[in-house]
């Protein structure tokens, strides 16, 4: 009987822990993480709260995009206005959406616009090969936005690894296509493509009885090529393709309306490794536009069009005995432009460009049983001036099975363009204001069994200079720097086996109080628990997967607590074929992700939104 997948997977996930209880600790020290400090380390040294999903325990859960693997993940709650391609909210330990970071390969997802990001459910599993997700702050290594945490996501294989075709179909009339390559054309030049493409005539999320559901039509390309030009010196070009349409409400509940979005990225890295340094230089051009408007033929539409260029210098130094520092500059250069007719002409941002410039250093000393990092960073925003972040983290192993950790840090979010330079009377924009800001700590022990492991890690995250609207008449508002938050919470996790049976448990438990009233911050949870188990054979797999999430406060109305839970098997028919079933919301369960709205005019079609019902899928996937 071989180890699950997901059992070794979802150690790695939850604490950088032993594997299993057959697994040695000198095997956790393969685990390389990235992200925490961007130049790698093991999963053991890296000080930060850290989650690392692989392939193959994505291939196991049958995951269908970004948001159902975070969606697993701990100090990490997903809010859906419908189907994938709805909007979507993503708190990590409480902070807002737009607090924290995203990037796909290594680019950020963060519009300039407004700051948000609304394609994560449109990202599919298929395409994806590792995701990285730090819990905490990360401003002092990436600059703006990482105030909740950073989540990265990246598509290239680590190896060749041939070819594979991926077909699916169930529920809601869905069905998905997708074809991935990797290979070595050469002795020094490795080629990676993937394209995919998703379809969903979606389901009632209002419960209103809209006949045409809400359903979307995305695809994604990505593609890769490596050449290594010398034994130290390698170079590299990307280039990245998505583009979806989804149906939402509009502006009345029996209203749809139709989202058009379109993005691409290209970029090129060079990069000289030595045994005592690395260095690496990056350039990326990414463009996006978003189009929203009435679901009918020669609706007007608004147009949200934006760009960003970026360059990036990272030096990291090994020479120092047991000590690794990296020193960087970055810049980016963006550009935003609002234009189309929607109940009138729209008006553009008052202004169109800013750019940013960076320098940062960071280190991390390992000492065996203690381990140091720092890390200092000054960005220079042409827009609301400049600012300086640091973050310290200290862990001492007491015992060879007990670890405790300690980080501080601050953290900032930058306005956008939206919040800047829309029209004041609509958006109640303001030039004058400034970056919101954070302090926050955490302490940990992780605990590394035979039998067991786990890890129990207690935060505390205040938010000063919160942006929201003021009232300064009946009948109009400005953006202000006025409001606080303060988070504090605990996550806990165990893994542990039953006979063949891997299980993963985990507990979060928060506070997240917006300051300035006194009350929950609205649509975050005080309680979540996740239940994983995992069984593989020779032949067969099967994983269960189980989230409790708690009572939420909405606008005007506290939503009810529910559980969901989701079964994947898999059957292995032959070396090359594998055959896929998996049930969504096992047992049928009624709830509500979101307060909705009513039409403005009567005060009619009260809703909210729904999550989907019981859903049933079925695939292959083809490797040769």
């Amino acid at each position: 009987m071989k180890k699950s997948i997901l059992a070794t997977a979802i150690v790695s996930l939850y604490a950088p822990a032993l594997f299993a209880q057959d697994t040695d600790s000198t095997k956790v020290d393969e685990t390389i993480v990235v992200t925490a400090n961007r130049f790698e380390q093991t999963q053991t040294s890296a000080l930060a709260s850290v989650s690392v999903v692989e392939r193959e325990q994505i291939e196991q859960l049958q995951a269908d995009s970004a948001l159902d693997i975070l969606n697993i993940l701990p100090g990490v709650e997903v809010r859906s206005q419908g189907s994938r391609g709805s909007n979507s909210s993503i708190f990590i330990r409480g902070a807002n959406s737009n607090q924290t970071l995203v990037l796909l390969d290594g680019v950020r997802l963060n519009t300039a616009a407004g700051g948000t990001i609304t394609t994560l459910g449109v990202i599919p599993a298929f395409a994806i090969e590792r995701i990285e997700v730090i819990r905490g702050p990360r401003a002092s290594v990436y600059g703006a936005d990482a105030i909740g945490g950073v989540i990265s996501i990246k598509t290239k294989p680590q190896e060749s690894n041939g070819q594979e075709i991926s077909l699916s179909g169930g529920s809601n009339y869905s069905h998905s296509e997708g074809i991935k390559s990797s290979n070595d054309i050469t002795e020094s030049t490795n080629l990676h493509l993937i394209a995919s493409n998703d379809v969903s005539k979606g389901y009632d999320i209002t419960g209103l009885g809209v006949e045409d559901g809400y359903g979307f039509d995305s695809q994604f390309v990505s593609g890769s090529v490596e050449q290594q030009l010398t034994e130290n010196l390698s170079t590299g070009f990307t280039g990245l393709y998505k583009q979806f349409e989804n149906q939402n409400v509009g502006d009345s509940p029996l209203l749809v309306n139709r989202q058009v979005n379109e993005f691409y990225s290209l970029a090129a890295f060079f990069r000289h490794e030595t045994e005592f340094m690395n260095s690496e230089f990056n350039i990326n051009y990414s463009d996006e536009s978003d189009t929203n408007g009435l679901d009918n033929s020669n609706a007007p539409t608004s147009t949200i069009d934006s760009s960003r260029t970026y360059i990036s210098w990272i030096n990291t130094f090994k020479s120092i005995e047991s000590t690794t520092i990296n020193a960087g500059i970055d810049y980016t250069y963006d550009k935003a432009k609002n234009s189309g007719f929607y109940y009138g002409p729209v008006t553009d941002f008052s202004t169109n460009t800013r750019n940013n410039t960076a320098v940062f250093t960071t280190a991390a000393v390992d000492l065996d049983s203690v381990l140091l990092e720092g890390s200092l960073r000054y960005d220079d925003n042409s827009a609301f001036g400049g600012n300086t972040t640091w973050g310290l983290g200290a862990g001492w192993f007491a015992t060879e099975s007990i670890q405790f950790t300690a980080n501080y840090g601050t953290a900032f979010r930058a306005p956008t363009f939206f919040d800047l330079y829309a029209d004041p009377s609509i958006y109640g924009s303001n030039p004058d204001l400034n970056a919101e800001k954070s302090k926050s700590f955490e302490f940990g022990i992780r605990g590394y069994h035979s039998l067991l492991t786990w890890n129990l890690v207690a935060y505390q995250n205040k938010i000063d200079d919160l942006i929201v609207y003021v009232p300064t008449s009946q009948f109009t508002a400005e953006l202000q720097n006025i409001s606080k938050a303060e988070i504090t919470g605990i996550e806990l996790s165990l893994d542990f086996d039953t006979g063949p049976v891997h299980h993963t448990l985990v507990g979060d438990w928060k506070d997240p109080e917006d300051k300035t009233t006194g009350e929950q911050l609205l649509r975050r949870a005080k309680q979540n628990y996740k239940w994983i188990a995992s069984y593989s054979g020779d032949s067969f797999n099967a994983a269960v997967s189980s989230i409790y999430t708690g009572e939420r406060p909405d606008f005007s109305e506290t939503l009810d607590s529910y559980i969901t839970v989701n079964l994947a098997t898999t059957y292995y028919a032959t070396d090359n074929l594998d055959i896929n079933f998996k049930i969504n919301n096992l047992f049928d369960e009624e709830y509500e992700t979101a307060e909705g709205f009513s039409d403005q005019t009567s005060g009619n079609n009260k809703f909210n939104y729904i999550g989907p019902g019981r859903e049933f899928y079925a695939g292959i996937d083809y490797r040769f």
